[in-house]
């Protein structure tokens, strides 16, 4: 029981600095690369990855155990679709922020789809304290575009929350390797849909040079497909709001990550705006910390 504890702690903390370092390559990569072109790199090579390293696995399913792996690879296509297209109309260290509130969707949606993890009067405290840090950073330069990003960066948020109630209830007896592998491939299929019905160029590439190349490269074998093993192994061992409740520590990475590689700049308000959420943060974890465990159900 602790060994697995410990892997899960250690799987999130690996997870969460991985993908701090995404909105810095992402900002990179948005200068020569449209969105739905990062995806598609994104999305088509970790499912080829998967599918080399996972050759011999083949499991025969019911419509309804596959219909399983299309609903968690629409909400991986529609929140990457999200945040991708919000970190082209804000900051990084804006999305960082937003991100920050991931922990309270999650323990929302837990609360009323799972049984082990219920929502209490803290969380609700904290949700608003939460919020209201979200509203100061996002309209701390008034009525711009910006605000579009930052509610963008918000629904992705809340897709992710589903996306993890998801793992948790389906709990797939599969490889890791298996279940990346599928998720990733109806993520390309819908992003292809997606691609042809809004009619978006299809990414050049012989446009893509050594620096694209290691920023795609990143995002697909650290970012991704690590990223996304790493992540569904933490919520299996610790449980979803544990798991996320890591997350109240990325909008201080993001921030000194984009301050130190893409020289945005660090102001009151958004430090203003960063205490109330990660005081909304501090209230529910000081909860978890002194209320009753949760049980977590073990899958390896």
């Amino acid at each position: 029981m602790k060994s697995k504890i410990l892997k899960g702690n250690i799987f999130a903390v690996t997870t969460l600095f991985a993908w701090d370092f995404t909105y810095v390559v992402g900002k990179f990569l948005l200068k020569e690369l449209e969105p739905v072109q990062i995806l598609l790199f994104r999305f088509i090579l970790v499912s080829l990855l998967g599918a080399v390293l996972n050759i011999n696995e083949y499991h025969k399913k019911s419509i309804k155990e596959e219909g399983k792996f299309v609903l968690v690879g629409f909400l991986v296509f529609l929140y990457f679709i999200l945040e991708n297209n919000g970190l082209k109309l804000t900051t990084a260290s804006n999305i960082g922020f937003i991100l920050g509130t991931l922990p309270f969707f999650s323990s929302i949606t837990a609360h009323f789809f799972t049984k082990d993890e219920k929502i209490t009067k803290e969380l609700i405290l904290g949700f608003v304290i939460s919020m209201l840090g979200v509203g100061i950073i996002s309209f701390s330069n008034g009525i711009s575009v910006r605000i579009r990003g930052d509610f963008l960066m918000l629904l992705a948020v809340i897709v992710w929350s589903f996306y993890s109630l998801c793992l948790k209830k389906y709990k797939f007896r599969y490889s890791v390797y298996y279940v990346t592998k599928k998720t990733f491939s109806y993520a390309s299929f819908f992003l292809i849909i997606y691609m042809l019905v809004t009619k978006s160029k299809f990414p050049d590439i012989s446009k893509i040079d050594f620096q694209l190349g290691l920023g795609i490269a990143y995002l697909v074998i650290v970012a991704s497909f690590l990223g996304f093993i790493f992540w569904g192994k933490a919520i299996k061992y610790i449980g979803i709001v544990k798991t996320s409740n890591y997350l109240y520590f990325s909008p201080i990475n993001v921030m000194i990550i984009s301050y130190i590689f893409l020289g945005e700049g660090i102001t009151v308000q958004k430090l203003i705006g960063g205490g109330f959420i990660l005081l909304g943060g501090f209230i529910l974890k000081k909860k978890s910390f002194d209320g009753k465990k949760s049980r977590v159900e073990y899958v390896e």
